[in-house]
């Protein structure tokens, strides 16, 4: 702060103090030249000049007011924001919650409702670590969905927490089937960004936008559970299959809530892949 600033800001801070001063100085003035006519026509003059400084003195921003009063009002805008978001939040978290309510009138299946608390990357795997475990007597092989769509499997489970192997694993093959049609495939992915539908044949028209749901084939997900709709359909040089891109309904790096089916396909079908497993993983 420079010498100027300094004296703006003590003037403005005693400014009653000064004018008082002064005023009294010119009182004392004035009594010692005995002439009331003229003091009468000078206290006129003193009135109407202490009324014009003291309104532009008020016009005059203060700073260091200014700098807090900003500050208070930073600090309640971020307050308000922060409120904002945590609205965002709870409303969009409701939405989901409401979806998921409703999942149990689309399914026979009994289901188990848990909340996703972290996501894991091992190579180029992707699991979901989620707040229910055999304490709810969940198991390996058990399906995973969202309101919207298939998410995985649980492959680990301990008493509060269960690992689930989701989709996205290029070890993961889902046996499907296109909607309304008899159509059946294997939906794998490619290792990047997308779910491939293989083993149909150029023969057979296939659409954009047919919807793609578990088959009755698959020995580890249950039937007609949704995966997604096609989002493209392409031809690749000698080759007598289509190439169907696949837009999952739900992804994994979204998905906050998930149900567990509580029903294995094929229990003996689960523990062969099991021992399969264990096997390999010595």
């Amino acid at each position: 702060m420079n010498l100027l600033q300094r004296i703006y800001v003590f003037f403005v801070n005693f400014r009653d103090y000064i004018v008082f001063t002064a005023l009294v100085m010119m009182s004392f003035s004035m009594i010692s030249l005995g002439d009331f006519t003229s003091i009468g026509g000078f206290r006129a003059s003193v009135v109407t000049l202490v009324g014009f400084i003291n309104e532009n003195i008020l016009v005059i921003p203060n700073i260091a007011a200014i700098r807090q009063e900003n500050q208070v009002l930073r600090e309640l805008n971020m307050e308000l924001s922060n409120e904002v978001t945590r609205n965002y939040l709870a409303d969009k978290e409701n939405a989901q919650l409401r979806k998921m309510l409703d999942l149990p009138k689309q399914t026979s299946n009994h289901l188990v409702f848990a909340d996703v608390v972290g996501i894991e990357k091992i190579g180029n795997r992707t699991y979901l670590i989620i707040n229910k475990g055999s304490n709810e007597e969940l198991s390996f092989g058990m399906t995973v969905r969202t309101d919207a769509g298939l998410i995985g499997s649980i492959t680990a489970t301990s008493g509060p927490y269960a690992i689930v192997e989701t989709i996205f694993n290029p070890d993961v093959k889902i046996s499907v089937a296109i909607a309304n049609s008899s159509l059946k495939g294997i939906v794998t992915w490619d290792g990047k960004t997308d779910l491939v539908l293989d083993n149909i044949p150029k023969t057979i028209p296939v659409e954009k936008n047919q919807e793609v749901v578990t088959s009755n084939f698959s020995s580890k997900f249950p039937p007609d559970v949704p995966l997604g709709f096609i989002r493209s359909v392409e031809v690749p040089k000698s080759s007598l299959f289509w190439k169907i891109i696949i837009q999952p309904y739900a992804m994994y790096n979204t998905v906050q809530q998930v149900a567990v089916v509580k029903e294995l396909p094929d229990s003996s079908r689960i523990n062969l892949i099991k021992e399969f497993f264990e096997i390999k993983l010595k």
